[in-house]
């Protein structure tokens, strides 16, 4: 009998795992988090999300000490195309809006295990952790052990290593843009295997898939639709033993609209988290452990979770101090910048074979949120060393 972790056999998982799960979100789980989600709370027509009674007591504990931070930068972004009435703003409705705010949770949790398996994934983030400090997670492990702690940290706009210049870290950040851009508006059917990806994306964006989920021969038949709708369980063993992945809860032909919307809100994701200050330092500095979502300006380093303090790094991810002020008018807003790709996405979404404005938003990226004071410069760790 294993003895290291005697309470794990004795004590209801109702009542253990609770803390420990959201322990590990508050203290090591952001280094792919950047702002906090909270896939325990539910969209109900307003900008704070609610919990229903109906919860189990893990959900109902987590939901009470983590910040939907995505989530409600997802709703007033929704709320600001759709109530300054821009283009595309009849196609929001409470549906899209439920199904964006799943894809902003994608790119924490790409094989769905939550709401419905937080031990799953919690036992998976243990083990991921324990695998990349011995540096074995490589890009034949599946996209949670790759987006968390390894070569996908461009989903959450940070470098995945301490030597990787801004300029690459940009490249595959806007990359994965285009890709999720395209979905989103349609160009890109949500069927497309990625075998043949090459045939609507940029070539640098085609190079892009195949380095990142091609390249070794597998995920060739891939498909947006699979991507974004995988659906994955893996069996546990405490008190710290996964077993394999199953994936066969996939759906095969899920609704072409929720793919497009969980593309849209994966893209919001990265938006998003450019604005946490730990993931990375933009122009001007101030002082303060915290992030601001207005007013900020071009990027400095981008920042690499291995050369920061956990602690220090958490306190950037928990509510931006101006969440609740009004937009600046120098600088960037999260939710301005955000609300202008929403509303190209959804125009052109009416007409994707006949038109697609990725090119217009790319250039806007990269003169704007994105530009670079010094394309060469390696990742950082801004104040949260």
């Amino acid at each position: 009998m294993n003895t290291s972790y005697p309470l794990l056999l004795f004590i209801p998982d109702f009542m253990i795992y609770p803390f420990i799960f959201a322990g590990l979100l508050l203290s090591y789980g952001s280094n792919a988090m950047a702002f906090d989600i909270n896939p325990f709370k539910e969209y109900n027509g307003s900008i704070e999300l609610v919990q229903t009674f109906e919860q189990p007591v893990l959900e109902m504990m987590v939901s009470s000490i983590i910040n939907p931070v995505h989530e409600e930068l997802t709703v007033k972004t929704l709320f600001l195309v759709r109530d300054s009435r821009k283009p595309g703003a009849e196609s929001i409705n409470d549906e899209l809006i439920k199904t964006v705010i799943r894809g902003v949770r994608w790119n924490d949790d790409p094989l769905h295990f939550l709401p419905e398996n937080p031990q799953q994934w919690l036992m998976n983030f243990e083990r991921a952790s324990q695998l990349a400090n011995q540096d074995q997670i490589n890009e034949n492990f599946d996209l949670f052990y790759r987006s968390h702690h390894a070569d996908l940290q461009f989903l959450h706009a940070m470098a995945s290593t301490e030597t990787e210049s801004a300029q690459a870290t940009r490249s595959a950040i806007l990359s994965w843009i285009e890709f999720t851009y395209k979905v989103a508006s349609g160009y890109i059917p949500i069927h497309t295997p990625f075998k043949k990806l090459g045939n609507f994306l940029t070539p640098q964006s085609a190079k892009f898939i195949k380095k990142y989920f091609t390249n070794n021969g597998r995920r060739l038949n891939w498909t947006p639709a699979y991507l974004f709708s995988l659906k994955c369980t893996r069996e546990i063993i405490p008190p710290s033993t996964v077993g394999m992945l199953d994936c066969t809860n996939t759906s095969w032909l899920p609704p072409k609209q929720n793919v497009q919307n969980i593309a849209l809100g994966s893209l919001l994701h990265v938006i998003q988290d450019s604005f946490s200050d730990s993931h990375v330092t933009r122009h001007p500095d101030y002082d303060g452990n915290y992030s601001l979502i207005h007013g900020r300006s071009a990027v400095q380093t981008f920042n690499a979770y291995q050369k920061q303090s956990i602690r220090l790094h958490r306190g950037a991810d928990s509510y931006p101090r101006d969440m609740d002020q009004p937009m600046k008018q120098e600088g960037f807003n999260v939710e301005e910048v955000s609300a202008e790709i929403v509303s190209y996405a959804l125009v052109d979404r009416k007409r994707a074979r006949y038109r697609n404005r990725h090119a217009i938003v790319n250039a806007k990226l990269k003169k704007g949120l994105f530009h670079l004071l010094e394309p060469n410069a390696e990742a950082g760790s801004g104040k949260y060393k």
